[in-house]
């Protein structure tokens, strides 16, 4: 039994690497297509997108995994039964379950491997100020490792020391200067809010007024708005999409959305779906195994991926599908980013039990 465990799962990891090549290089070449069709300006142009591109790949084949899964297994399986092995392994005394139990393996493996990838190393290919530097901030913006970012607009200076969690600004300086160049105000704050259309919302402020008319010398504030002069470009390039934080920093950011009352849902959806990857897998792994315990002769190994690549994207669209009507109707964000791996999964759980 270990002998045969030992091949199965070869087999079975050579099949996720040849699938994960695939998919891969498909996704980089649509990558590198679509920076392109922005323009390049030069041979260090060109070499820039290739590596811009190269590092999308690794989030995007984490997200497309559950497709990977089953095609990676149905590939597999369909090989070992189209060689009779499968029928001489199962003679031999071993049962569709053990088999399955053997498959599994590397799948949640596989998926557990992907989790660990999520929280530590894709945030290092997707954040840092490189983000800031190599995505033409223009001559307004410049990033230091020990002062931060500072962006100017017209007689404004912005500073902001440091991003948490990649998505909130914190130590935060603005210099307001009058057109003769004397400073009119300072404005210091511990942490800033960025609002979806853009605006801050600064919190513990610290306000200080240096014109001969003002009232008052020095404020502190709770909060204060600031309209931000920051283009929309350079504010996305400044704040790290969710998908890229790690999954403990996106857990942490989802609790200071609920905490402050400000809207959680979408970023909770992405933290639950990609938890529910190994949930996802082994639904995949088990609606595979049950398209290889049918004898070949009723279903041919081609008719078995493309059914399996129906499978896989199905459930990517259905999962997509059931997130953005969640995210409109305001559904409960738990049972829709679970729901679907766990639907797939006991129905893959049925239709084993019915092809053994």
């Amino acid at each position: 039994m270990r002998i045969l465990s030992e091949y199965i799962i070869g087999r079975l990891f050579a099949a996720y690497l040849v699938t994960a090549i695939a998919i891969g290089s498909l996704l980089w070449l649509m990558e590198v297509l679509q920076f392109l069709e922005q323009g390049v300006d030069g041979v260090m142009g060109l070499v820039s997108v290739v590596i811009a591109a190269l590092q999308v790949v690794p989030e995007a084949l984490i997200d497309l995994l559950p497709v990977m899964t089953v095609l990676a297994t149905a590939a597999a399986m369909g090989g070992l039964q189209a060689r009779s092995e499968m029928t001489v392994m199962r003679a031999a005394g071993l049962s569709i379950w053990r088999l399955t139990a053997v498959a599994l393996i590397p799948g949640v493996l596989i998926a557990v491997m992907a989790l660990a990838a999520l929280q530590w190393v894709t945030p290092l290919i997707q954040q840092g100020p490189e983000r800031l530097i190599g995505a033409s901030l223009g001559d307004n913006g410049l990033w230091h490792p020990a002062h931060g970012l500072w962006i100017r607009q017209d007689h404004e200076f912005l500073n902001v020391a440091d991003l948490r969690l990649g998505r909130i600004p914190t130590g935060i300086k603005l210099y307001r200067f009058s057109p003769a160049g004397a400073l009119e105000e300072h404005v210091e704050a511990d942490s800033a809010i960025v609002n979806a259309d853009g605006s801050w919302r600064l919190e513990g402020v610290r306000l200080r007024d240096f014109r001969p008319e003002a009232d008052a010398l020095d404020i502190r504030l709770e909060s204060l708005e600031w309209d931000s002069f920051l283009p929309v470009r350079q504010l996305e390039l400044l704040l790290s999409p969710p998908g890229s934080l790690a999954l403990t920093d996106l857990w942490a950011y989802v609790a200071g959305l609920k905490a402050r009352g400000q809207d959680f849902a979408e970023v909770e959806m992405v933290l639950w779906r990609r938890l529910a990857l190994p949930l996802a897998c082994l639904g995949m792994v088990l609606a595979a195994m049950a398209t290889a315990a049918v004898p070949l002769k009723s279903r041919a190994v081609s008719v078995r991926l493309v059914a399996a690549m129906g499978l896989g994207l199905g459930f990517q669209l259905l999962a997509e599908l059931a997130s953005y009507l969640g995210l409109v109707l305001h559904w409960p964000v738990l049972p829709v980013a679970m729901g679907p791996p766990l639907a797939l999964a006991l129905l893959a759980w049925w239709l084993l039990v019915r092809a053994r």
